[in-house]
């Protein structure tokens, strides 16, 4: 646990340099932080529910949190009572790994298609580290909005610049094509998971 954090702040404070020096790990490292991240905000976000906190796009970094809670609210309370809360942390952990899956295919693709060097490993890795900064409120109403934003620049930007060794003027406009998307599906959806 202790190695996650000297990880977490070692991405905090220098991103490009953080994910330079990653580049030669295997998966393992990387998937370990993931699972250490999802493990907080799986315990953290029902007690926060509980209390009545809603997880939605403006207190939820994670689309894990959102999708979870919106099963639990719409069908499981009513069955299981306060149960639903221990069943709801379960369920981010099971909704993050598909969208863990989903998330590497994607920057895999996109990353390669722009002339990015290197394998699948990339994508993984960007992905799964980028999901650090959720940890510094990423489950607290509007604090989780910065923690996201700097998530999906870690994610979508600075990871995958750094490790498929792309122009930064490349990732720049990826990074943008990604939030204008996340824009369009939330003015045409109402919100970043449309369940």
């Amino acid at each position: 646990m202790r190695n996650m954090f000297e990880k977490l702040k070692r991405m905090m404070l220098s991103p490009v340099k953080f994910f330079n020096d990653v580049r030669s790990e295997n998966w393992k490292p990387s998937l370990i932080f993931f699972l250490w991240v999802m493990l907080i905000i799986s315990i953290i976000t029902p007690i926060l529910n509980y209390f009545g906190v809603e997880s939605n796009d403006l207190s939820s970094s994670c689309q894990a949190q959102i999708a979870a809670y919106n099963y639990m609210k719409n069908h499981l309370i009513n069955t299981y009572g306060i149960l639903s809360y221990i069943i709801e942390g379960i369920l981010i952990l099971v909704f993050s790994f598909p969208i863990l899956l989903s998330l590497t295919l994607i920057l895999h693709f996109v990353y390669r298609l722009i002339g990015g060097k290197g394998s699948i490993l990339n994508g993984w890795k960007a992905a799964c580290y980028g999901l650090g900064p959720c940890l510094l409120g990423g489950f607290l109403p509007y604090v989780s909005l910065f923690a996201a934003f700097y998530s999906f620049s870690m994610q979508f930007y600075l990871g995958p610049m750094a490790l498929y060794r792309v122009k930064q003027s490349k990732a720049i406009i990826i990074f943008t094509s990604f939030i204008a998307l996340s824009f369009i599906e939330m003015y045409v959806f109402g919100t970043t998971v449309d369940w």
